[in-house]
Parts: structure tokens; sequence; C-alpha cells
């Protein structure tokens, strides 16, 4: 399976001949403070993964100068700015931010017609994450106190999730609690009635009723989903509850 670049819709293909250091390379974010009383430290820090680079290797080779730097300005056209990184698996992406470095290494003898490229790419996003988003969607035909929505997460860590809100009437309360972690947040907006939907975006930190910004009404902790069983409950008035979210992968 060969390596592919998707940029604004464009496809680019590396077939053979490719490497990629890094990709199972992670830091998170703690450090070790001194006990102030006994021997030992206490691990401080929210332990959330940071940013990081991906190393990409591969060779270009052409039988004249011409195609050889035709075949390498496409290369860098498409390695350059933002872009999805299909590696192997077509059903997993890594999210290129941008291109740190870029380098050619000519092999003696064929200058300008074939060269080792070493491309350092930012992966602000630092996991592998799924082509195709995750969409639970759940209706209540009537008030719920605690109404449950369940579902299984395959990923290795836990991705935000954007909730989205449809009232059948009027939904101008409403509690939504992640068991697993015993994390929640609260919506309480009574200008949100039908046809309006609210829309909690836990990875931007945003709250939208239609093209309102309805950060106020908002009180609690963006939420995420944790690998495996992940349980949601529901308080608020009959309409449709609609969880999603995009599958996330150490590599």
């Amino acid at each position: 399976m060969g390596l592919k670049t998707i940029k604004n819709g464009v496809v680019w293909e590396l077939p053979v001949g490719w490497s990629i250091e890094n990709h199972g390379t992670y830091e998170f974010n703690g450090k070790l403070e001194d006990k102030a009383f006994a021997h030992g430290s206490n691990l401080v820090g929210d332990m959330k993964v940071s940013g990081r680079t991906l190393a990409l290797t591969f060779d270009m080779k052409e039988g004249t100068e011409e195609d050889y730097n035709k075949a390498m300005n496409d290369a860098y056209l498409h390695l350059t700015g933002a872009f999805d990184l299909v590696t192997g698996r077509e059903d997993r992406v890594y999210r290129v931010a941008g291109c740190k470095a870029l380098k050619i290494s000519e092999k003696p003898g064929f200058k300008q017609r074939w060269g080792e490229v070493e491309v350092t790419l930012f992966l602000a996003d630092p996991f592998r994450y799924a082509t195709d988003e995750t969409v639970i969607n759940t209706t209540f035909t009537a008030a719920q106190t605690q109404g449950v929505i369940t579902f299984e997460n395959p990923s290795s860590v836990d991705v935000p999730i954007i909730v989205t809100f449809t009232p059948a009437a009027d939904l101008p309360e409403i509690k939504i609690e992640h068991v697993e972690s015993g994390q929640y947040f609260e919506v309480k907006d009574s200008l949100l009635t039908a046809p309006a939907t609210l829309k909690v975006n836990c990875e931007d930190g945003t709250v939208w009723r239609d093209s309102n910004n309805a950060i106020n009404a908002f009180t609690g902790l963006f939420l995420h989903v944790l690998p495996g069983t992940n349980t949601f409950k529901y308080t608020g008035k009959a309409g449709t509850v609609k969880i999603a979210y995009t599958a996330g992968w150490f590599i």
C-alpha cells in the first residue's frame, strides 16, 4: 500500500520507496516535582499529548532532469501546507498542519535525476484519525431524567465530541453527563425552540444556537469519549441528541 496525500480534494500518491519515522513517538504534558517531606516525587500536569513531528523519507528517480524537476516540484507542492496523510491504511489519516523542513540528498552520479527526500511534518493533532466521523443519533419522544445513551468507541485515545440538540418543541434546559469520566455540562437557553438547533463543539470549545453564540448559556466541561464503552445521561425535554466524534489511535 502506498503513501497518499489529500489536499483540497486533490490526491497525490507515492506508491513505493517511502518510510515513516516517529509515527509511534509521543510526549505527555507532565513532570515530576520532589515531595516536600518524603522520598520520591509527585507527577504534576494534565498528561495530555503534545503536538509533534513526523519524519517522512522517500526516493525520487526520473530518466531526465526535466522529468525529475517536475516530479520533485509536484512532491514539494503536495507536502507543504495542511493536508491529510494516508500511510498504508485507507481508513486512517494523519492530519498534517504544515511542513517544518524539506531536504534533498542527491545520489552520486545521478544529480538532478535521483534524490532522497527527507520531510519533517507538523502534527498539531498528534494521533492518527478515522477518515469518517462516527455519529450516534438518539431521539427521546418524552422528557427525560438521565435518559441513557451508550455506545462503544474503537479509539485507543480519548477524543472530543460534537453534540447537537434538536428540540421537538422547546428545550430550555439541557444536562449531559458522561458516566465513565464523571464530567458533565449544562445549557440553559430559553430561546432554544424548534426549528432551532444547538451545537456544543467540545473540540473547539464553542456553543452555537444556529448562528447565534450561546456560550453564556453553557456551564460545565467540554466532554470527550474514552476508549471502549461510553455512557451518557441526558436530562431535558423531548428531542434528538446527536453525538459525533472522529475516532483516534496512537498508531
